[in-house]
């Protein structure tokens, strides 16, 4: 399963005892994947996300785009650019080309369309550690998670 939250930068700046959970959960956006893996699940949210934007699912007040992941692959695409295109995109351990080469380069051509910020939030913190992002990536994290159950639920019942 993968979601994103699109909201406008002024929502991040509440405290995060005035975000409500159902005020997240109408806003998520949860998409199935099939026949992925964890790391290419990341990079085809993150792209399915800048794709609804850039066909006009979007929020008022974003005009630039900050792109907040978990995802130690989605976060490291943009320093690993130069590299991963002066070497022709192979893999480190196998020099052959990588599996998700298609991906990073979709996610590259958002970036020079769209000029975003990738910023890396740590997952699975403790709640009493929350600040807004946190308590915001503890919702979306809650409610995909029941989705997914969902999704288990349904399979099991066929």
């Amino acid at each position: 399963m993968g979601a994103y939250l699109l909201v406008p930068a002024p929502f991040l700046e509440l405290s995060p005892q005035n975000i409500e959970r159902s005020e997240i959960a109408g806003r998520l956006l949860i998409r199935r994947f099939e026949g992925t893996s964890s790391t290419r699940l990341e990079v085809q949210t993150v792209l399915w996300a800048l794709e609804d934007y850039q066909n006009g699912v979007k929020s008022p007040g974003l005009e630039k785009i900050q792109i907040y992941s978990d995802s130690q692959c989605v976060a490291g695409l943009l320093r690993r650019r130069i590299g991963l295109e002066i070497n022709g995109l192979p893999g480190q351990s196998t020099n052959r080309p990588l599996k998700n080469i298609s991906l990073y380069r979709k996610f590259y051509e958002f970036y020079n369309e769209m000029g975003f910020e990738v910023i890396k939030v740590a997952g699975h913190s403790r709640s009493c550690s929350h600040n807004t992002i946190h308590r915001i990536f503890s919702i979306v994290d809650k409610e995909v998670r029941k989705a997914l159950k969902g999704w288990m639920r349904e399979l099991s019942n066929q």
